[in-house]
């Protein structure tokens, strides 16, 4: 046996274009499509050498250009979207930002500052170098002096010996030095100064200065009268034995690097020469870096921090200063190349780990997925199968229950709106009960209104016409509400319409009603009636009540309102010994003006937020208040007043009400 399919309710989908028609709306229907075909045609007649003022181009290219990168935008938004899609792609794409990037991120770190360490070292050792150098010239210039007599000074070549067995003569092949006496210079090699600097003080200075032809190192040492003036290029020849000890290579010592057009090496720029140095190229997979070391101007004596730019290789130079017992380099290279690839081995288990657990949650949404397509579609008898012992697994669960739970309601609604129907066309029948059109009769206004507080009521009204000056009005309650109390209600209405042919009398006739009634009403129900007999040529009114509530007559002579409550029984509560001794009939004069309110407990009873009822004084205040009025002037203020009462709370009560006003024949 096939299960029933219930569509849910949903908008309905827009028709899709297909690319032409969206591209053809565009370009016609949107002013951004019209500015790139102007702009396109601008461009298309300047290729063709149509003169054009020049603004009137670059506004064109500005506008392709902007739609060029609209498009662009749009592109990569739309790739986007396709690839981004599934939730599985999403969170691979996720993992991949929150543990790969930041893991690369990290190694370049280290890797940097690795490098940073390393050059750090290096310039130290660069600065160290120099530093020694210094010292070992300035040694020798302090022995050499010391040993010179100043009235029988060396030449040249002895000055050469001597500086030699001092050491100098290893710092550099191209030592140059100069030795001055009594203002004279006695033995020199290379353009050395013969005169002392107006800042310098004896009894001596060494360090870096910068010379005519680049950077060297100078020691001086003596006074006025006998001073000796040391100096050593800082060259390739000078950092020799720095690059062979620690595998640095020196690039330039106060100039500018510049890569030789030539592809033979790196051009050194020096400062304040026009000519140019050539290196050869920089061992591959190694770092520049700078070492500032204080320079001196030997002709103002202001010092400065020029760097000495070099190249080196980490690797290289920790193999280099590693101790030569032990293979440390080598053991450390192994060492970290096993970490890296149980790191690597480590990171694909996880990797793996993670794709695992992302097709797990993923899967679990797929399912849901399809599950909303089919309970969209109104398939409720295929559930979510996904058996994960975990929360998505118990949201399938819940997903299950609630398509049942969904298919349950939708069958629930359908019977309500079979339900709904029944009781519309139930209130449709009951209200073709009441009297329909307008009732009159010689000397009578008659308004009269019945509201059910749900589809159908157990109130019930009628205007009988007995004879051409007599007429029957009825109103009556029946406990309850629902279709039991309209069932009651026509039952009701077939049995007053036989019976007011026969009993002339409101009494007699509520008495049969309550004999007949009494055998074939629920023992749980019973009915309140109010029935009179209103005979205009007579001008009275008979009534008698079955436990109804009373009604409220205002006569026009005395200008007050009187209660008109007869005793009596409600009909079906009693077989009829006890209701016929009960009930009473009252028979009333009818005078002109005079008006009477016949009602049920739905307007007495009507309750505001706090709870509070209109009441039948308020009834009685509204008739002696405004008796000028109409019947149904009179109807419509009463509805107004209980309104305003009420103040917007919900109706919890049939309302229906009869007026009668007597007015002259």
């Amino acid at each position: 046996m096939s299960r029933a399919r219930y569509t849910l309710p949903g908008p309905t989908p827009a028709p899709r274009l297909s690319p032409v028609a969206r591209l053809r709306r565009f370009l016609l229907e949107r002013w951004a499509g019209r500015a790139l075909l102007a702009a396109l045609a601008i461009r298309f007649l300047a290729l063709f050498g149509l003169p054009l003022p020049e603004p009137v181009k670059s506004v064109a290219g500005f506008v392709l250009l902007g739609f060029v990168a609209w498009a662009g935008a749009a592109v990569i938004a739309w790739l986007l979207r396709v690839l981004l899609w599934r939730i599985r792609t999403k969170l691979i794409v996720s993992y991949l930002f929150i543990a790969v990037v930041p893991l690369c991120l990290l190694v370049l770190f280290f890797l940097l500052g690795g490098v940073v360490t390393s050059g750090v070292v290096a310039a130290h050792l660069v600065e160290s170098d120099v530093q020694r150098q210094t010292g070992l010239l300035d040694a020798a210039a302090r022995a050499v002096v010391a040993e010179i007599d100043p009235a029988a000074p060396p030449g040249p070549e002895r000055l050469r010996a001597r500086l030699a067995a001092a050491g100098a003569g290893d710092l550099h092949s191209q030592l140059g030095f100069a030795l001055v006496a009594g203002g004279k210079p006695v033995a020199t090699a290379g353009s050395l100064p013969a005169a002392l600097p107006a800042w310098y003080r004896a009894p001596g200075w060494s360090g870096l200065a910068r010379g005519e032809k680049g950077d060297v190192i100078r020691a001086v040492r003596g006074d006025a009268a006998l001073f000796l003036v040391l100096e050593v290029p800082v060259d390739l020849e000078f950092f020799r034995p720095l690059q062979e000890r620690a595998g640095l290579r020196i690039l330039t010592t106060g100039g500018t690097v510049e890569s030789d057009r030539s592809g033979s090496g790196i051009q050194v720029r020096h400062r304040g020469r026009d000519d140019v140095t050539v290196i050869q190229r920089p061992v591959e997979n190694s770092y520049p870096f700078v070492a500032p070391i204080p320079r001196t101007d030997w002709e103002t004596g202001t010092t400065s921090a020029d760097p000495i730019t070099f190249q080196f290789s980490p690797v290289d130079m920790y193999r280099r200063l590693a101790p030569r017992v032990v293979n440390l380099g080598g053991i450390l290279h192994q060492i970290l190349l096993i970490v890296g690839v149980a790191f690597l081995v480590m990171y694909a288990f996880a990797l793996l780990v993670g794709w695992m657990l992302a097709r797990t949650i993923t899967k679990g949404v797929h399912e849901l997925t399809r599950g909303t397509q089919r309970l969209r579609a109104g398939e409720f008898d295929q559930p979510v199968r996904f058996r994960s012992r975990d929360q998505l697994g118990e949201l399938a669960d819940s997903f299950n229950m609630m398509a049942a739970g969904i298919e349950d309601l939708l069958r629930q609604n359908a019977e309500k709106e079979r339900l709904e129907e029944e009781l519309r066309i139930a209130r449709q029948i009951q209200m073709s009960l009441l009297p329909q059109g307008v009732v009159e009769l010689p000397g009578l206004r008659i308004a009269a209104l019945c509201l059910p507080a749900t589809e159908v009521g157990g109130d019930y009204y009628d205007l009988l016409p007995l004879s051409e000056s007599k007429m029957g009005v009825l109103v009556a309650d029946v406990s309850g509400k629902g279709t039991s109390a309209a069932l009651y209600m026509a039952e009701l209405k077939g049995l007053v319409l036989s019976l007011s042919r026969i009993y002339d009398s409101p009494a007699k006739l509520l008495g049969e009603a309550n004999r007949i009634l009494s055998s074939t009403l629920d023992p749980r129900s019973f009915i309140t009636m109010t029935y009179a007999v209103v005979d205009t040529r007579a001008r009275t009114v008979r009534l008698a009540r079955a436990g109804h509530n009373p009604v409220i007559a205002f006569e026009e002579r005395s200008g007050k309102t009187r209660v008109i409550a007869p005793p009596g029984l409600g009909l079906g509560l009693d077989k009829g010994d006890v209701f016929d001794k009960v009930l009473e009939e009252v028979e009333l004069p009818l005078h002109e003006g005079d008006l009477f309110l016949f009602f049920t407990d739905g307007l007495s009873e009507a309750m505001n937020p706090a709870s509070e009822l209109f009441g039948e004084t308020r009834l009685e205040e509204i008739l002696a208040e405004a008796p000028h009025l109409s019947s149904e002037e009179m109807k419509e203020k009463i509805l107004g007043e209980i309104r305003g009462f009420v103040a917007g709370a919900a109706q919890h009560d049939d309302m229906t009400l009869v007026i009668l006003k007597v007015v002259a024949p």
